[in-house]
């Protein structure tokens, strides 16, 4: 090799600056994204402690004009006329199950009506807020029939009591799925939407239901025999059978109640 060679300066391939400068703005504006989303979910724990703090407050404050000898519907309608937290739909479930989770049981254990006077208390929680979303996409212009339903999942399963009336007057844009059984009244009043209940169900079930879904995965010790009236236009699903639709028995359902096959009080 010439000496020559050696005298040569050696070329260093430098990477574009161009390149460099856009590897680092993604970089950036990735680190962005993830202060945004921790500032959010920061945000969102914050709104549920606050929510279930308001909620147990509301309970406690009003727990015993709530249990003085007043019919259901005036119980709910007090318990509706309550300053109840206004949240965002998309966190009704998380604040609904904290609620139930954090609920202090051993202070009521024995309380007479508890189970049904705790239930429409949680109902009349869901029922605002549903209200409340509703009211506010029609604002923005959405018709009622492009608005998204909200589902929100109840983990009842491994409760103390088993409570009754959930799903009370339950609305059009409410799925409400329940994860363990249900007390009585479930579905009382019901309105619109969906319910599924993924355990078994006590007496008077779905008194009075208007429409909506009834999914109920489990047995069901009785039917209210006003859910089976030509007033209910709604559907009634028992043990994925389609039983009741539309003011009518379904073929299926109509066998089976001549049968003896669907309790009925």
């Amino acid at each position: 090799m010439s000496k020559e060679s050696f005298k040569q300066p050696i070329k260093r391939e430098e990477p574009p600056i161009k390149e460099m400068k856009e590897k680092l703005d993604k970089a950036e504006k990735m680190v962005e994204r993830v202060k945004e989303r921790w500032k959010e979910k920061i945000e969102e724990f914050e709104m549920v402690e606050k929510s279930v703090k308001e909620l147990k407050k509301l309970w406690e404050e009003n727990e015993e004009e709530v249990r003085k000898e007043m019919s259901w519907d005036d119980i709910f309608s007090f318990i509706s006329s309550l300053p109840l937290p206004e949240i965002s739909p998309f966190l009704l479930e998380r604040t609904s199950n904290k609620f139930l989770k954090e609920f202090d049981w051993k202070k009521f254990k024995g309380r007479y009506f508890f189970e049904k006077d705790l239930g429409l208390f949680l109902s009349a929680f869901l029922k605002k807020n549903i209200e409340n979303y509703v009211l506010s996409q029609k604002n923005k212009g959405i018709k009622e029939e492009n608005i998204k339903p909200i589902e929100v999942r109840l983990r009842v399963e491994e409760l103390p009591i088993v409570l009754d009336f959930l799903g009370y007057q339950n609305l059009k844009k409410l799925h409400l799925i329940i994860e363990g059984d249900c007390g009585s009244w479930t579905g009382d009043r019901m309105r619109g939407g969906k319910i599924i209940v993924k355990g078994n169900c006590r007496y008077y079930t779905g008194r009075y239901m208007q429409g909506g879904e009834l999914n109920i995965k489990g047995e069901v010790k009785s039917f209210d025999k006003s859910a089976f009236s030509p007033n209910n236009k709604g559907a009634i699903i028992w043990k994925n059978t389609k039983i009741w639709e539309n003011g009518n028995w379904t073929k299926e359902g109509k066998e089976m109640w001549e049968k003896g096959e669907i309790p009925v009080i």
